[in-house]
């Protein structure tokens, strides 16, 4: 009996069921996709750096369906409001509430299930294409394969339930408690409550713009300052504190934005206008229902756009941080003792035909901490490794012949210096330019020598040519004065016919390794154009991946709950239009009122989250200088590939916003009036 009930009810209701399964669908096919990706082996078979990454795909599995359950959560209660009404009748006619409970219970089972066994077949779908796009980042060849992932099956099936079951149970919970006169009036219950608390709203912005600030200085502090505090955790306590303060000053100022809204129209003249009197009533109730919810999206929305232009700026930046951390296409390196050139030699000539290479020393200016002085990048001392710390803050230098013979196997010119001259190769514009205004002599070795030029580009190799800690920069000094000075690392270098297939770089290092000996570290440092390409691949490409997939899905859920949001109240509110209509208003102006609360609607939660990216983005261009064209760039892309989405959802949501109020009422105009007096 209750099954074929609940049958007929959903038949019955199934276009107020609409969003509600479409976002069941969506739901089940990004989590299956996702979920697929978790087990395909022939995806984790691309790097060896996918097997740790997977602690991280979890965690952000975990986080997709955290949210995407919420979203659930959300849209059962839309359901519940739309049905309020008729589950008030089923009580007065004597129906008792565990009845009416398994009722509701059957009927979304039912739905439950259909939505499961598509969202599968479409997920498969998805998990294909987002395959296909996966194995174009690894420049791998892509080969279809039809199968399901049956782990993903009974993961995807295992997060439904969990899901499916905590927010029945809600419902339940209230269907057990609720009075027949509270279902009558359930859908306006929220607007109630909502409207109660309108004191200190002045204060209460007030607020949330200092908590937004201070969550600002908490992140730039956590990535601008060491803090030592709690055993080195404290950078990471500022920055969960900096979230925290951040997500709080968007919950408050959504919250009390209605009131603020409605003030400020109060001291404007355009309230004589009946549609503007209409609009700003409208959005005012609209912003006092779902104040709450406005919070929770703009944090969904600042969380898009900083996942979406993450994405763009690791997808821009892979080649030119391919080519920093790789200018040669085989590089070997030894810290503390002689290098084995001969060894490294014949090991690549099996592998690969080279075309030039060079063996060269890496030297120390023990007296001398110009760089990591001059760029503020001296490493501090830790108990225990005071040596460590000193040694790392010491300039290093090349000697002149080298670098040039480097610069050649680059396509670059040789570079001349007098004897009293040294120079100065950065990778990066941003260090150059500091350089040049700093303009310093270099006093070493009982010598001074002044600044001849300051050359810049690919050069440096990690810690192999570099001075002080992480400077990606080196000195270059004329080769009798490095004649006395300490070695401080043996260098190798090749250039071979094919960088594409100089996929050996562990049993390279393996193999100068036994070169060594046992009695101690090797300190061996081995790396190949194509083992940097596949690790830097795990790493940026599929960080892009995963900050994108997040962001689509933060999308997708701040556009179903505004879309639900309007939808929804259209219904609730038709009698309003239909007034408006009968008092003269055209449909014409009915519409373009429509377009105008539905794109601010949409677009007031950017408000906050937009104003926060830009400071993000001016303190990183700030702290980073040399990436600020392409962050630039990146969140530029980023907003378009949003605003391309977002737009898409506002336009379907405006269409149906207007059919719901045009729906079954009559435009009443001044001749019809004449003809009913005559």
């Amino acid at each position: 009996m209750y099954a074929k009930l609940a049958i007929r009810n959903v038949k019955r209701s199934i276009g107020d069921y609409t969003v509600y399964v479409l976002t069941l669908v969506l739901s089940i096919t990004m989590i299956f996709a996702y979920n697929s990706l978790l087990f395909s082996d022939a995806i984790n078979s691309f790097s060896k750096l996918m097997r740790p990454m997977m602690s991280i795909l979890i965690c952000v599995t975990v986080m997709v369906v955290l949210i995407l359950g919420w979203l659930i959560s959300y849209i059962t209660h839309f359901i519940f409001e739309q049905r309020s009404r008729e589950f008030a009748c089923y009580m007065t006619m004597g129906m008792e509430r565990p009845a009416m409970s398994r009722l509701f219970l059957i009927e979304q089972l039912v739905i439950g299930s259909v939505t499961l066994v598509g969202g599968i077949l479409l997920g498969n779908v998805f998990y294909l294409a987002l395959s296909q796009v996966i194995f174009k980042m690894f420049d791998k060849t892509y080969y279809m394969d039809l199968s399901f992932q049956l782990p993903a099956i009974g993961l995807t099936i295992l997060c439904f339930f969990v899901m499916f079951a905590f927010c029945l149970l809600k419902q339940r919970r209230i269907l057990k408690k609720v009075r027949i006169k509270e279902l009558m009036s359930y859908s306006r219950q929220n607007e109630h409550v909502a409207a109660a608390g309108r004191k200190n709203i002045r204060l209460k912005m007030t607020a949330a713009v200092l908590l937004g600030v201070l969550g600002l200085l908490c992140l730039y502090v956590a990535f601008s300052v060491r803090i030592e505090l709690f055993a080195g955790f404290g950078n990471m306590f500022l920055m969960a504190a900096g979230v925290l303060l951040q997500g709080a000053s968007l919950m408050l100022f959504y919250r009390q934005l209605a009131q603020v809204i409605l003030q400020r129209y109060k001291r404007s003249g355009k309230r004589l206008h009946h549609l503007n009197i209409f609009f700003y009533r409208q959005l005012t109730a609209r912003l006092n229902t779902n104040g709450r919810q406005m919070g929770v999206i703009s944090i969904l929305l600042l969380l898009t756009f900083m996942g979406l232009g993450g994405a763009s700026f690791m997808a821009n930046a892979y080649e030119d941080a391919l080519q920093k951390k790789v200018p040669f296409d085989v590089e070997v390196s030894q810290h503390y003792g002689k290098l084995d050139a001969g060894a490294c030699r014949d090991f690549i000539k099996e592998h690969s035909k080279i075309t030039a290479d060079l063996s060269y020393d890496i030297y120390y200016l023990e007296d001398s901490t110009l760089i990591a002085d001059m760029l503020d990048r001296k490493q501090e001392p830790v108990e225990g490794f005071e040596e460590w710390a000193a040694e790392a803050n010491m300039d290093r230098c090349i000697r002149l012949s080298d670098y040039n013979k480097l610069r050649s196997f680059l396509g670059k010119d040789p570079v001349s210096l007098q004897e009293d001259e040294y120079a100065i190769q950065t990778q990066e514009g941003y260090y150059r330019d500091k350089i040049e205004k700093a303009v310093t002599s270099l006093k070493t070795g009982g010598r001074e020598y002044r600044l001849g030029q300051v050359l810049e580009g690919p050069f440096a190799q990690d810690d192999i040519n570099e001075s002080g800690y992480g400077s990606k920069t080196i000195l270059v000094l004329p080769d009798q004065a490095c004649e006395t000075l300490k070695q401080a690392r043996g260098c190798y270098v090749a250039m071979v016919d094919d960088r594409e297939k100089t996929d050996y770089q562990d049993t390279l290092q393996k193999a100068i390794e036994k070169t060594v000996g046992f009695d101690g570290p090797s300190f061996i440092s081995a790396y190949t154009y194509q083992g940097q390409k596949e690790e830097m691949q795990s790493i940026y490409m599929m960080t892009a991946f995963i900050c994108c997939y997040a962001a689509f899905i933060c999308i997708f859920i701040c556009a179903t709950i505004l879309a639900v949001q309007l939808i929804s109240s259209s219904k609730k509110y038709r009698y309003q239009y239909d007034q408006l209509r009968r008092m003269g208003t055209m449909d014409s102006e009915i519409r373009k009122l429509t377009v105008k609360q539905s794109a601010v609607y949409f677009f007031l939660p950017m408000i906050l989250p937009l104003f926060f990216l830009l400071l993000y983005m001016a303190g990183i261009s700030f702290a980073f200088p040399v990436q600020r064209s392409m962050l630039i760039a990146s969140f530029a892309g980023a907003a378009g590939i949003f605003l391309a989405v977002y737009g898409c959802y506002l336009v379907i949501t405006c269409l149906q916003y207007q059919r719901n109020v045009l729906k079954g009422t009559k435009q009443f105009r001044l001749h019809d009036f004449i003809r009913q007096e005559k």
